[in-house]
């Protein structure tokens, strides 16, 4: 397991490396500003400008210090993994099985698993949400979400 100073350092320089890649994307648009207001990619510059520079700054601050300890604590790495499996498991679901019924899975296995919930709460909570996103996104918004195979047989596209 690495020391703390090293997943320190490794952080800060991913916090560094997205404010790179946003200051890319903002690139792609205006980022100077115009008769009419900023260009869309005005304020996006600026925030990856902000968060490459402190990435950068963090990495060398942390670099530059002594040895902090352990990384993590025996077992840690267990609980990390018990969020973080589930979570990736949602996100590369969604793409073949549209936004809802991964949710639906995903709040039901963490109710019941992390949360410890009853089975009539953490059902409530896993058919609530979904059904809460569709109103709030579909419906009052109109964005609509990524549909699977069950939302398209059941005719909710």
């Amino acid at each position: 397991m690495p020391g703390r100073r090293a997943a320190e350092v490794t952080v800060a320089l991913a916090a560094s490396g997205v404010g790179v890649v946003v200051i890319i994307g903002a690139m792609a648009h205006d980022v100077g500003w115009g008769a009419t207001g900023p260009g869309a990619g005005y304020f996006p510059l600026r925030v990856g400008l902000l968060l490459a520079a402190a990435g950068l700054l963090l990495a060398l601050r942390h670099a530059m210090a002594g040895e902090a300890g352990r990384f993590a604590a025996p077992g840690a790495a267990r609980r990390v993994a018990r969020l973080f499996i589930p979570t990736a498991i949602l996100g590369i679901a969604m793409a073949p099985l549209g936004a809802y019924l991964p949710m639906t899975a995903y709040l039901l296995w963490m109710g019941r698993r992390e949360a410890r919930l009853a089975w009539p709460r953490a059902l409530a909570l896993a058919l609530l949400t979904p059904a809460l996103f569709y109103l709030v996104f579909e419906v009052w918004l109109f964005v609509p979400l990524a549909k699977g195979p069950v939302e398209n047989a059941l005719g909710l596209w």
